[in-house]
């Protein structure tokens, strides 16, 4: 498939593919804290709807590039051609 890189669907693409990598950067900073607050016996209300804030910023940026271009692109690193 080929793709021009100069084009509005590719560029768009870029940017949420890196939206989703700071959604799940996000997911790992609030696993890490929960993990945290359990391990000193504290309360995690609250942190459950962070989580699946990230959760769902994360996938829906999956979507978005999935329908857009016909590839997840998980790693927003990687062209999207590559990956076939």
């Amino acid at each position: 498939m080929s793709i021009d890189k100069k084009g509005f669907k590719y560029r768009v693409s870029n940017v949420v593919a890196w939206g989703g990598s700071l959604g799940a950067g996000w997911l790992i900073v609030l696993l890490v804290s929960i993990a945290d607050r359990l391990g000193n016996n504290d309360d995690i209300r609250g942190w459950e709807e962070l989580f699946f804030t990230g959760l769902a910023v994360y996938l829906g940026c999956a979507l978005i590039n999935y329908l857009m271009v016909g590839k997840m692109r998980l790693l927003p690193w990687r062209n999207y051609e590559s990956q076939e």
